[in-house]
């Protein structure tokens, strides 16, 4: 396909496809002779993924090049590029696994996948949960491991339909373009409907101390 029919699938300008080449997180276009190149179904794809780091995620050109490094790799595994869209989506830093501060907080993390037989440790995954239980101890909600089971009690159920849901057919950059916006589309959710239990447990606790209408913030009606 010509430039302008690549702009005109991704979305984006001609422009900005240019500088994309010209910066590196965008293969270059198959010359057809000395003023002209073609481009592909990767090249579509290509700049689908670069326009949910940028426009999703925020992503600097310099992260973004990091990802599609990777994914240019020969050889490198789909689960390889999975476990890199985690740490990009999660932005933990890589030291978490294995600055002395965090130690107690993975060994946490440690004991819930021992526990549960999860595998595919070290990652980004584990360095999330590790990071988040440290932050979660600064405000007083120290978490154990028993609690930690409860959460994945919940969540385990789910996650064979989601990783079902997400699947892994089509070219690399795809999959990595469809599980950026799983995650962040998951982690909202998530935090929503925790938001919505906090406020409805607020409710309730101002209600039984007679501090709030035993009417207030009814649910909604059908």
């Amino acid at each position: 396909m010509k430039l302008s029919r690549l702009a005109e699938l991704s979305g984006v300008s001609t422009t900005t496809i240019k500088h994309w080449i010209r910066v590196g997180i965008m293969p270059a276009g198959r010359l057809r002779n000395a003023t002209t190149a073609v481009y592909e179904q990767r090249h579509v794809d290509r700049a689908r993924l670069i326009v949910v780091l940028r426009d999703v995620y925020g992503a600097s050109t310099a992260s973004i090049r990091t990802l599609t490094d990777l994914i240019d790799t020969p050889g490198v595994l789909t689960l390889d590029v999975m476990n890199a869209c985690q740490s990009f989506a999660l932005g933990v830093p890589e030291d978490i696994a294995s600055d002395p501060a965090y130690a107690e907080f993975r060994e946490r993390t440690h004991e819930l996948m021992r526990r549960r037989d999860w595998r595919g440790y070290p990652g980004a995954a584990e360095r999330g949960l590790a990071f988040a239980l440290a932050q979660a101890a600064e405000v007083g909600l120290d978490y154990d491991v028993d609690e930690l089971m409860e959460y994945a009690d919940a969540l385990e159920p789910l996650t064979s339909r989601n990783v079902q849901a997400l699947g892994l057919e089509g070219s690399a950059d795809e999959v990595a373009r469809r599980m950026l916006l799983a995650v962040n589309a998951r982690a909202r959710q998530l935090v929503a409907v925790s938001s919505l239990a906090h406020a409805a447990a607020a409710v309730r606790s101002a209600i039984d101390a007679g501090r709030a209408p035993a009417d207030l913030a009814k649910p909604p009606a059908r």
